[in-house]
């Protein structure tokens, strides 16, 4: 009995990985704040697959600390750290393009976490730089589609304001 499960959910897991990481994903079509057009001119390069407004989020986060655990040298965590702020972002992308608000203060948050995490470290390749000043100028156009007013602008500035400080 015990095996039966074990064996199962090894199979499950398994096929979440093979979506995980499936690069072709399709979004519905929903009313967005921005175009994807719109979004590729500022230098967007597509959206994460797996979001937080989806069930087998928690899995992906645990893929990424297995990942994480597995890398040997700190060179390579670095580098991992700025492949999940690239991850992170494309998530907070979606969640406020496709206005997932009830999503944005957790998008937000998982953001800024890493941010900070990599604001102490203070390791920042002109690459790297380049990345996050297309990250505010992103975030920066999704924000100027929310009232002035409203909470969802000032979330999307603690993220604006926690990537400035990186740079």
């Amino acid at each position: 009995m015990a095996r039966t499960m074990l064996t199962t959910f090894i199979v499950s897991l398994f096929i979440s990985m093979l979506y995980i990481y499936n690069p072709s994903a399709v979004y519905a079509l929903e009313r967005t704040l921005i175009t994807e057009q719109e979004l590729n001119v500022t230098g967007f390069s597509g959206y994460e697959s797996v979001n937080l407004n989806l069930l087998i989020y928690p899995i992906k986060q645990i893929l990424e600390k297995i990942e994480f655990s597995l890398l040997s040298n700190e060179k390579d965590k670095e580098k991992y750290k700025y492949t999940l702020l690239d991850k992170r972002f494309k998530e907070l992308v979606f969640i406020i393009n496709f206005q997932k608000t009830s999503f944005l203060e957790e998008a937000v948050g998982r953001y800024n976490v890493l941010l900070g995490n990599l604001i102490l470290n203070n390791n920042v390749t002109p690459d790297h730089k380049k990345s996050i000043l297309r990250y505010i100028s992103i975030l920066k156009t999704l924000q100027d589609r929310y009232d002035n007013t409203s909470a969802y602008r000032l979330l999307i500035q603690q993220a604006i304001d926690t990537t400035a400080r990186l740079i």
